[in-house]
């Protein structure tokens, strides 16, 4: 894996990050636009994403967007109204990407976090990563991601807190990668609903929306192979 500060020295190449036990299919980061590797019908939804991006250049609607692919595409389209393949549109074609990827699409692991609001609160989470962590979606909105940090019986992990099982140092990192709006790559131990630890690959990308300002953060997530 690629990031902005060193992962831990494990010997470990690069990642696919919409595995959940991936392969190491990742190369070090090349400066061109990087592909996202789709299926045909999901090609066709993004290319419509696209078409809505160009004819709007505004944030996503925060209201439900009634479509007729809305059966065809499942999961693509929050009940926010939150157009997730604008975000991935924008994950992948982001200027001066600092990691590549790989293959992207809607069988990730993923959350999207919303940097304008108190606190960084996940505003959206697909299906695999409620698998992933055994949380529903109802569970995880609104709450900063750092509750996976710990086991749910011992409650709330509150912002900056000691962490009984995430080093200092990665805490720090993943702070900087927030508070500089820089993307990063690392290992954290991470807790399911049931209390069972795993070792998160997460990967953070901020993203640019109307502007040069930014928006949201979409996170990443696999588990790694033990």
């Amino acid at each position: 894996m690629l990031n902005s500060y060193p992962l831990p020295a494990h010997g470990r190449g690069p990642v696919d990050v919409c595995r959940y036990r991936p392969q190491p299919v990742l190369k070090r980061h090349k400066p061109e636009t990087q592909h996202m590797a789709m299926n045909t019908w999901e090609l066709a939804a993004l290319h419509a994403a696209e078409e809505e991006h160009r004819a709007s250049q505004h944030g996503p609607s925060h209201h439900h967007q009634q479509r007729q692919d809305s059966l065809i595409y499942p999961g693509l389209y929050s009940h926010s109204g939150i157009n997730m393949l604008d975000i991935l549109f924008r994950v992948a074609a982001r200027p001066n990407p600092q990691i590549d990827l790989g293959p992207i699409d809607s069988s990730c692991a993923m959350i999207l976090c919303d940097l304008a609001l108190p606190d960084t609160p996940i505003v959206y989470a697909t299906n695999p990563f409620l698998e992933l962590t055994g949380y529903s979606q109802e569970e995880v909105m609104g709450r900063n991601c750092r509750f996976l940090q710990a086991p749910p019986e011992n409650g709330t992990v509150r912002q900056g807190s000691t962490r009984q099982h995430v080093s200092k140092n990665l805490v720090q990192d993943m702070r900087r990668s927030v508070d500089g709006n820089s993307e990063i790559q690392l290992e954290v131990p991470n807790f399911r609903k049931d209390g069972t630890c795993f070792t998160n690959i997460l990967t953070m990308i901020p993203i640019q929306w109307d502007g040069a300002d930014y928006r949201y953060s979409v996170g990443f997530q696999c588990e790694k192979e033990c």
